[in-house]
């Protein structure tokens, strides 16, 4: 009898795979190589359960990575969080009767928090701006932050996973993901599967878009 693997599992062998395929030995004990235009798919398929895991700096997403405060940045934010939602739109299964399950999308990193209260719940944005003086300073605390995050080199990643279940996996032979067309940022995707006890990895672009699970 095949024992069942955890699907948590299955995405981080996917991830162990995605870090030797995408930066060799020498970068296997992580994904913090953080590299614009670059970004990382793992998909992790166990049972009815399809799990989809994005990846990617948010520069290529935002066209920007500092922690946001200013109206106009959050609601950059607010937009692309909108759009990795359409799970329909982003990600194209050729069979398999998949339904999708949930979408759980990660920008904390990215929301000034001593200015905003920002939370993803359920799928929906919920932002709530404190008191009125502080919007005086917004384009000053913007400047300053940007400065800080050049002067420290610091780096923001978007992390967005997928759930799906699908009646009949063993008939999904192809995922086309297009996310390039979303999102002009993104130049080049790793992607990593893994399938019962099969798995695979292929380089995406904006000219081939199509994960096939052989």
């Amino acid at each position: 009898m095949r024992i069942r693997l955890p699907n948590m599992i299955a995405l981080t062998i996917a991830f162990s795979a995605l870090a030797q395929f995408a930066y060799g030995e020498e970068g296997a004990t992580s994904l913090e190589a953080h590299v614009h235009g670059l970004s990382e798919l793992a998909i992790a398929m166990e049972g009815e359960t399809l799990e989809i895991q994005f990846t990617s700096p948010a520069m290529n997403l935002l066209g920007f990575e500092h922690k946001a405060s200013a109206p106009k940045d959050l609601l950059v934010i607010e937009n692309t969080a909108s759009v990795l939602r359409q799970h329909e739109t982003l990600f194209l299964f050729s069979g398999g009767h998949c339904d999708h399950i949930k979408t759980s999308i990660d920008l904390s990193g990215l929301i000034e928090s001593t200015d905003h209260e920002y939370a993803y719940q359920q799928g929906s944005a919920v932002h709530k701006h404190d008191d009125e003086h502080k919007k005086e300073h917004e384009e000053h605390e913007e400047h300053e932050e940007h400065e800080e995050h050049t002067q420290n080199n610091n780096h923001s990643d978007v992390v967005v996973n997928y759930q799906y279940r699908c009646e009949n996996i063993a008939q999904l032979p192809a995922i086309t993901v297009e996310l390039f067309e979303a999102f002009h940022g993104i130049h080049k995707m790793n992607a990593v599967w893994i399938k019962s006890i099969r798995q695979g990895s292929v380089t995406l672009t904006p000219n081939h878009r199509v994960v096939e699970f052989r």
